[in-house]
């Protein structure tokens, strides 16, 4: 129960007063980025209430900025230290306290001036404001390590069907059908392992944590970009739409020494675990990912391959029964749409027949 004249502050006002005096202190810092400036444009895009939740934070901050220009005048007593500081730290530990002292006094000075008594609402903005600055300061200061993405180990997986995702890092995700990706990022770096199948990443940048996507023989670890990863027999082809990558080898499949090729927006890296060697070559990425609205792309790719990754998205199963066709080259393009009236081109263009069994089977056989 509360008395009159109080007010229950709302947690989601508190959240988001937290966020706001957040983002007003990195905005104030002459480290901000351009990525900074427009992942604040899409916080207050989210939701009206944060834009005002800002405003009323700057409004307190304003009131501080001559303060905040004199701060280093101020003398740290030995009657404000609060506890043991390490001999490393002590001196910048000193500094940072210079600031963030005075200016707790100076804020209730402000917030004072309105009467005796301060309301819960402003009290909080201050707060928000003090407890932003301390954490700026003590990361600052100790030099603490960078705080793992809270978020357990799962699965994201399609059916015959793409889905899109959005991982936990605000990166997206787009999986082509029947295709698994296992996400770990509880840890130093965000994890994920592609069993089977192809999706499509676009990265949120995040240098503390590399973004790294296992693959077989191979991980890919992005550079600030959005790319493409397919995983296909012996083969794993990435795809680089934006920015940079780096295709690793793994030490393990090649006695000891790992070897890394390095590609970027325009370029596809073709890895073969056959041989442990990789190809580069120029593409069009918009072509070679058509797959994501449907339109499967491949050049001088084994029929083999195509038709095992045409089955991903096929109701009836496409079997090949003649060995010889597996190896038939195939430059063209099919619809997840229309398969069946691929399978009539490609009577049409190579020597192969294709019937459909009882149970809706298509098999391909090799013309007499």
């Amino acid at each position: 129960m509360t008395t009159e004249g109080q007010r229950v502050m709302d947690p989601m006002r508190v959240k988001r007063l937290n966020e706001a005096s957040d983002w007003l202190l990195l905005l104030e810092s002459t480290g901000r980025t351009e990525e900074d400036t427009n992942e604040w444009l899409r916080w207050c895009d989210a939701d009206s209430r944060n834009v005002a939740a800002f405003e009323h934070l700057q409004r307190h901050w304003r009131d501080l900025d001559a303060l905040k220009g004199g701060a280093r005048d101020y003398v740290l007593t030995p009657e404000q230290k609060t506890g043991p500081i390490a001999p490393e730290t002590g001196h910048r530990f000193s500094k940072v306290m210079t600031l963030v002292l005075p200016l707790r006094t100076r804020l209730l000075q402000v917030l004072s001036k309105e009467g005796k008594n301060i309301s819960p609402l402003r009290f909080c903005a201050v707060a928000a404001s003090l407890a932003a600055i301390v954490v700026a300061a003590g990361s600052i200061t100790l030099r603490l390590k960078p705080a793992a993405i809270v978020s357990p180990p799962q699965q994201v997986a399609s059916t015959g069907i793409n889905r899109a995702a959005t991982l936990p890092d605000g990166s997206k995700l787009i999986l082509g059908a029947k295709t698994l990706v296992n996400v770990d990022f509880s840890g130093k770096q965000r994890t994920l392992e592609l069993s089977a199948g192809e999706a499509y990443f676009k990265v949120k940048h995040d240098k503390r944590h590399p973004f790294i996507v296992h693959a077989g023989e191979v991980s890919v670890t992005a550079i600030g970009t959005a790319f493409d990863v397919r995983r296909l027999n012996d083969k794993v082809t990435v795809t680089v739409e934006e920015g940079t990558v780096e295709v690793t080898r793994s030490a393990a499949s090649n006695h000891g020494e790992p070897t890394t090729w390095r590609a970027e927006a325009g370029c596809q890296v073709t890895y073969s675990s056959d041989n442990g060697t990789a190809s580069i070559a120029s593409i069009d990425p918009s072509r070679a990912l058509a797959w994501r609205s449907g339109e499967l792309a491949y050049v001088r790719e084994s029929l083999g391959s195509v038709i095992e990754d045409l089955n991903r998205y096929s109701a009836r199963k496409i079997v090949i029964q003649d060995p010889a066709i597996a190896d038939l080259r195939f430059t063209g393009t099919a619809f997840v749409s229309s398969l069946d009236d691929w399978l009539q081109g490609v009577e049409q263009a190579y020597p192969v027949s294709a019937r459909a069994t009882a149970t809706g089977d298509i098999i391909l056989t090799e013309k007499r």
